[in-house]
């Protein structure tokens, strides 16, 4: 029996929140871009969602790819509970091949399909219960560990160079003006590949993302520079931006 979410009595629905749970030592690399591994995150969801299984919908012959207006592929994928029988929301999930790139429909190997099976398994996950949202959303993510305190450096931004031989002169400290924490290299890393992987696939919304930037934290320079992007807060509203395009990349 499937339950939908408009069910009569919506308090007795009860859907995990999965968000918080991933550490720095399920990450792994490829290349500067930072991964989870789709065994990992099952594991997560077994251990904190039970009873919460993956699964694809059939399209109207029975098979599990459908097809796209432009002749490509994609998945639907959702999570269900089993015992209670509700069924969440589906979750489209183009299938691709490297750098994001679709596959003609009647090319798509059942290779093509078992990795984006386990890719929309990751991405369903976050998008069902919070699950990895530091991961795809470009944000500093908890040590497994707590470790000890150390004393806290004064974060200080400097303003870029325009000159030959110009250092920058430093400015005032950001918590003296309020604008949150900075932005870690692994944070900043991320959000500069999903502009990059952006520019590539989607150039035409490119100056649409920089301008809603630009507008939300008052940058009046013509270009965006990694400069420009220097607190946690920052990271997160570029890559929400750029999620509301295309959550895959």
């Amino acid at each position: 029996m499937t339950i939908s979410l408009t069910a009569s009595d919506p308090q007795s629905i009860s859907i995990p929140n999965l968000g918080g749970l991933i550490t720095k030592d399920d990450i792994y690399y490829k290349g500067k871009v930072p991964y989870c591994s789709w065994a990992k995150t099952a594991q997560r969801i077994r251990e904190n969602a039970p009873n919460w299984f993956f699964a694809l919908e059939p399209n109207p012959e029975g098979g599990f790819i459908w097809k796209a207006p432009d002749n490509t592929g994609y998945i639907l994928g959702y999570f269900q509970n089993v015992v209670t029988g509700i069924k969440l929301p589906l979750y489209h999930y183009a299938i691709t091949k490297g750098f994001n790139q679709t596959i003609p429909f009647d090319e798509i190997s059942s290779n093509d399909l078992q990795k984006a099976h386990r890719r929309c398994l990751c991405a369903c996950a976050c998008y069902s219960f919070g699950d990895a949202f530091e991961l795809w959303a470009g944000l500093e993510i908890e040590d497994a560990k707590k470790e000890e305190a150390l004393p806290e450096k004064e974060d200080r931004i400097k303003r870029t160079p325009d000159k030959p031989n110009d250092k920058g002169e430093p400015v005032e400290s950001i918590k003296d003006k309020d604008y949150g924490k900075p932005i870690s290299q692994f944070a900043l890393k991320a959000v500069v590949n999903k502009m990059m992987a952006l520019s590539e696939i989607y150039p035409d919304k490119k100056d649409e993302v920089i301008n809603k930037f630009k507008k939300q934290y008052g940058i009046t320079s013509k270009q965006l520079g990694h400069a420009d992007i220097r607190t946690a807060e920052q990271g997160k509203f570029l890559t929400l931006l750029i999620n509301e395009i295309d959550s895959t990349l």
